[in-house]
């Protein structure tokens, strides 16, 4: 597997726009003990169907950077003004764990969308994302696009609360590459085991 890459084509060089990046590079990083940090206690995101405090919000995206593997991440056009900073983004991945129902598939995926986070006192207080999940859910597949639709509607089913892992989540032998480069079957086997033991 490659290494992760983290581009920014426009950057702001602002303090409050450096810190809103941050927290997708931390996320890109699997560096779950940073972006906690980067994040104020009262942090809520709502987006997509999901509204999330921050330890649920950090449990989703521990699943969702465990579940995909040669990350691109792209933030194409930053708007910074005040307290807040709009972000369009573009992120391409390769699915190669399970998520929201549905296998690995190998397949390489191209997720879009916008995001906004406001920062109060150098953290991040809130975040409100767009993103073409849909779009997203169907070239994983079925699965996922049943998932999702479960998750965010509920289908009066009621729901695993999403549950954040310890910070050494996706880290083997201290590093989150190491994770990155075992084979689906592999990558399953390893997240099973550390739920099992965590």
């Amino acid at each position: 597997m490659n290494a992760s890459k983290f581009i920014i084509m426009d950057e702001s060089k602002s303090e409050t726009s450096q810190t809103v990046y941050a927290v997708s590079r931390a996320i890109l990083q699997a560096n779950w003990e940073k972006l906690d940090n980067l994040l104020d206690p009262d942090f809520t995101y709502t987006g997509d169907g999901y509204h999330f405090s921050k330890d649920e919000y950090i449990g989703f995206m521990q699943d969702l950077r465990g579940a995909f593997s040669n990350f691109e991440m792209i933030l194409e056009k930053t708007i910074t003004e005040n307290d807040f900073v709009s972000i369009r983004f573009t992120s391409k991945v390769v699915n190669t764990g399970s998520f929201m129902g549905s296998p690995a598939n190998q397949k390489n995926l191209t997720i879009t969308g916008i995001f906004q986070r406001k920062v109060a006192n150098g953290k991040v207080l809130q975040e409100w994302q767009t993103t073409d999940l849909l779009g997203t859910m169907s070239q994983i597949g079925f699965g996922a696009t049943f998932g999702y639709a479960v998750f965010v509607t509920g289908f009066k089913l009621k729901q695993k609360p999403i549950r954040r892992k310890p910070n050494d989540f996706l880290h083997i032998n201290g590093n989150v590459s190491n994770f990155d480069m075992l084979k689906a079957k592999e990558k399953n086997t390893y997240i099973k085991n550390y739920l099992k033991k965590n």
